[in-house]
Order: structure tokens, then C-alpha cells, then sequence
């Protein structure tokens, strides 16, 4: 699991939520999107599985924005945004970006879950500027600041 330390009271873009957990099980994505960023000037960490985040999140007391993939052995991202939805705790301490490789249409009541968390999808292969903007997008509705105006679901 990476980590970087040292950027808890650095503004990002102008927002103080500055730290990421990247949830993938496919440790090259995890490595290509904490270089994309740390150098964009986040604190990243990495779990592997979705019930490892899941642990993560119940635990932390750190805001954070959460990179969240879709398809991952044993609980994956649908799962792990399933058992978010019932914690009002959980959902004003993280915002989430899902990230998927699958080009299989949603289900609608998966739909209606992102759309109600105001989760965005991105598809890999990514866009780097278009990732940034989610995060960025996931950040400031951490930080309360009015981010109405943006898509809820992007593309990458």
C-alpha cells in the first residue's frame, strides 16, 4: 500500500480535502493513477479490495475523496457505494469517483444509487485532465462548496 505524507494543511486547487484512496485490485492502476496524483499534489493511499476500503473508510476520521473501482473480487465498488448509502456519517466524510473498464450498461437502480451519491464514472482508459476534474469536483463537495453545476457522470 502507498502512501505519502506531509500535505494535511496544504491546499489542493484551492480546497483543503486533499487526501485520495485509490480502491482497484489491479495494482498497475493503482501505481499509474497515485503517480497522476501525488504529482497533482494529493496524499494518496491504496487498498487492493473492497472490503479492505470499506474497513478503511469506517475507520478514518480524514475526509477523503475515493477512487473507487468497479469491478474488483469479493466486494466490489457497487458493494462497497451499497453499504455507504446507509451512513450519513460516511457519506459527508468521503465523496466518491467510480472507475470502470466495463462498457456493460448500469442497472437502473445501480444508476439511481450513483446519481443520488452524485458519484461520477469514469471509464478506463482514463483522461488524466478529465480524472483530475472528478477529484477536484469530489473534493469540494466534501468541502461544502456548491458544485451543482458540474456532470455527475463523466467519461473517460
Amino acid at each position: 500500500m502507498g502512501r505519502r505524507e506531509g500535505r494535511d494543511s496544504e491546499r489542493v486547487g484551492g480546497y483543503r480535502v486533499t487526501h485520495v484512496l485509490i480502491v482497484d485490485d489491479d495494482e498497475a492502476i493503482r501505481e499509474t493513477l497515485r503517480f497522476t496524483l501525488e504529482d497533482a499534489g494529493y496524499t494518496v493511499e491504496e487498498e487492493r479490495d473492497g472490503l479492505a476500503a470499506l474497513q478503511r473508510l469506517r475507520q478514518s476520521q480524514v475526509p477523503m475523496v475515493v477512487l473507487l473501482d468497479l469491478m474488483m473480487p469479493g466486494l466490489d465498488g457497487a458493494g462497497v457505494l451499497g453499504a455507504i448509502a446507509g451512513d450519513g456519517k460516511l457519506l459527508k466524510r468521503y465523496a466518491f469517483v467510480l472507475i470502470t473498464a466495463s462498457n456493460r450498461t448500469l442497472t437502473l437502480a445501480f444508476a439511481n444509487l450513483l446519481s443520488s451519491l452524485s458519484v461520477p464514472v469514469i471509464n478506463k482508459p482514463w483522461d488524466v485532465e478529465l480524472l483530475l476534474k472528478a477529484v477536484a469536483s469530489a473534493a469540494r463537495r466534501i468541502d461544502g462548496i456548491d458544485d451543482s453545476d458540474s456532470d455527475p457522470v463523466l467519461t473517460g
